[in-house]
C-alpha cells in the first residue's frame, strides 16, 4: 500500500489496493468515512496510493491535490480529504487555512485524532503525518471514534422574549443539516436573522425573518442593526467572514450549537411581529434594484448574478473566486437554496473550478466563476480538469467581449449547459459598479485579513 503509484493520468478508483480488511490503512479508511470522507485527493509525492474504502483521485502537484481536497470539504457535509508530501493527511473544510502537522506514530491515536479534527469549527482543518506502517495488522479492539452532538439541550429563559434579539448565522448551519430548525426558529422567536455570505439561502430574500447578508463590507453589523440589539445569538459562525469584533459590539453574546436551534426557543411566549427590515436590507435593495434589470452591456455584476440565478439548475453549484465576481454573487445572487451558492472566506487561486471538479466527480451540475484573465492555479486547474473529463460551465466575469445588450448572457449560459465537457462563457461585466456597494454600505473588508 505504501509504494509509488505510477498511473500515468488523474484518475478516481477505489484507494488501497488489497490491504487487509484488518490492517492500521483499513482503520484509516473507516475512520475517515465515519467523519464524511468519501474520496481523496492523492499527491504523488505523498507516497501513500491511496485509503481503502474512498475513492482515490491522483493529482501529481500537491498544491492542487490540497485544493481539491479543501472544495470537496467546503460544499459538503464532510472533509475533504488530501494526501500530500511528507505522509500528510490533510482534512479541510475551508481553503487556504495554514495549520501545524500533529504527528500520529501510534495506530491508537489515529481514531480520536480524525474524529476531532473540526471540534468546535465552522471550517476546521487538520493535517496527521501518517508515521504510521497502514499495512500493520490493527491493534484488537481499536475501531473508529464518532464525535456526535453532545451535551444539554439549551432552553432560552422566557424573559428573553421582550429582549431585541438578532441571530447571526454562518456555514456551520448548513454543514449541519439545521437550516429547517434555524427556520422555525426563527418563526417561533419572531426575530431577523443575518446570514454571512458563507450561509445564503438560510431563508428565502423576500422572507420577513431575512435581515440581509454581512461580512462584506465595514458597515454591514452597524446596518444590520447589530448595534442595536440586545441579545446576539450565534450560531455556526465563521470568524473569518464575520470576526466576532465587527458584530460583537455591546450586546449580550449566546452562542448556541447548530443542533441546540430546535429546542431554544421551546419556552417562549406567542412570537410579537417580525422587526421591519434594517438598513442592510432596504438600503441594498434600492440601489441594487436598477442593478438587476440593466440590459447594458457590459453587464452589471449584479445582472450577471441575476441571470445566473435564472439558469441554474435545481441541485446546481455556483461557485465563484473571491475578489471582484466573488464578491456580487455573495452579495447579489438570489437563492433560496442552502449550499446552492459558495465564495470562500479565505483567498484561494483557483478555489471555483476545484469546486466544479468536484461537483463533476459527484455528477453535480456547476458554474465556476472568476476573473478574467486567469490565475496560474486557475490554468493549471483548468488543464487538468480537461484530462480528467469534467464537465462545468466555467465563467470568465470581465472578459473582453462585445455583446449588443445584456440578454446575450442568459442564451450563453442556456447553451453552455447543454454542451459537454469544460463550456467556456466570457461574461463582459463592468465592475466599475462596486462604487455602487461601497456608497451604501462601506468598504469591502472580506478576505482583507487574508491577503485580500
Amino acid at each position: 500500500m505504501d509504494h509509488t503509484d505510477d498511473a500515468p493520468v488523474p484518475d478516481e478508483r477505489s484507494g488501497g489496493g488489497g490491504a487487509a480488511a484488518d490492517s492500521v490503512g483499513a482503520l484509516l479508511g473507516r475512520c475517515l468515512r465515519v467523519v464524511g470522507a468519501t474520496r481523496v485527493f492523492g499527491s504523488s509525492a505523498s507516497g501513500i496510493t491511496g485509503v481503502p474504502g474512498l475513492g482515490h483521485v491522483r493529482v501529481d502537484e500537491p498544491i492542487l491535490a490540497a485544493l481539491l481536497g479543501d472544495a470537496q470539504g467546503r460544499i459538503g457535509s464532510g472533509p475533504g480529504v488530501a494526501l500530500l508530501p511528507g505522509r500528510r493527511l490533510r482534512l479541510s473544510a475551508s481553503p487556504s487555512t495554514q495549520v501545524v502537522p500533529v504527528v500520529v506514530d501510534d495506530p491508537s491515536l489515529l481514531p480520536e485524532a480524525i474524529a476531532t479534527w473540526s471540534v468546535g469549527s465552522a471550517s476546521g482543518c487538520a493535517e496527521l503525518v501518517l508515521d504510521l506502517d497502514l499495512d500493520a495488522p490493527v491493534p484488537e479492539g481499536l475501531a473508529p471514534v464518532a464525535v456526535g452532538d453532545a451535551g444539554q439541550l439549551m432552553t432560552l429563559s422566557p424573559s428573553l422574549a421582550d429582549f431585541s434579539t438578532l441571530v447571526l448565522a454562518g456555514p456551520g448551519v448548513v454543514r449541519a443539516g439545521q437550516v429547517d430548525a434555524l427556520r422555525a426558529f426563527a418563526t417561533q422567536a419572531g426575530v431577523g436573522v443575518v446570514n454571512t455570505w458563507g450561509a445564503k439561502g438560510l431563508l428565502a430574500w423576500d422572507s420577513p425573518h431575512h435581515f440581509g447578508t454581512a461580512g462584506l463590507q465595514a458597515r454591514d453589523f452597524e446596518l444590520a442593526g447589530f448595534g442595536d440589539a440586545q441579545l446576539v445569538i450565534a450560531v455556526g459562525v465563521d470568524p473569518d467572514e464575520a470576526p466576532r469584533r465587527l458584530w460583537s459590539t455591546g450586546a449580550q453574546v449566546l452562542e448556541v450549537e447548530p443542533w441546540q436551534l430546535a429546542a431554544l426557543a421551546y419556552n417562549w411566549p406567542d412570537p410579537p411581529p417580525v422587526p421591519p427590515y434594517p438598513a442592510l436590507y432596504r438600503e441594498l435593495s434600492a440601489a441594487l434594484g436598477p442593478l438587476y434589470e440593466s440590459d447594458a452591456s457590459p453587464l452589471t455584476p449584479a445582472r450577471a448574478a441575476r441571470d445566473l440565478s435564472l439558469v441554474r439548475p435545481p441541485g446546481a453549484l455556483v461557485a465563484a473566486d473571491p475578489g471582484p465576481a466573488g464578491l456580487w454573487i455573495a452579495r447579489t445572487f438570489p437563492t433560496t437554496e442552502p449550499g446552492s451558492v459558495v465564495v470562500p472566506a479565505r483567498r484561494a487561486d483557483g478555489f471555483a473550478v476545484a469546486a466544479a471538479m468536484v461537483c463533476s466527480l459527484d455528477h453535480r451540475r456547476a458554474f465556476a466563476v472568476t476573473t478574467a484573465p486567469f490565475d496560474p492555479v486557475t490554468e493549471a486547474l483548468i488543464d487538468l480538469a480537461g484530462r480528467v473529463g469534467s464537465e462545468f460551465v466555467l465563467c470568465a466575469w470581465g472578459a473582453d467581449e462585445a455583446w449588443s445588450d445584456a440578454r446575450a448572457h442568459e442564451v450563453a449560459l442556456r447553451t453552455a449547459l447543454e454542451a459537454p465537457g469544460i463550456a467556456r462563457v466570457g461574461v463582459p461585466v463592468d465592475f466599475s459598479w462596486t462604487r455602487t456597494l461601497v456608497d451604501v454600505a462601506g468598504e469591502i473588508v472580506a478576505w482583507s485579513d487574508h491577503g485580500g
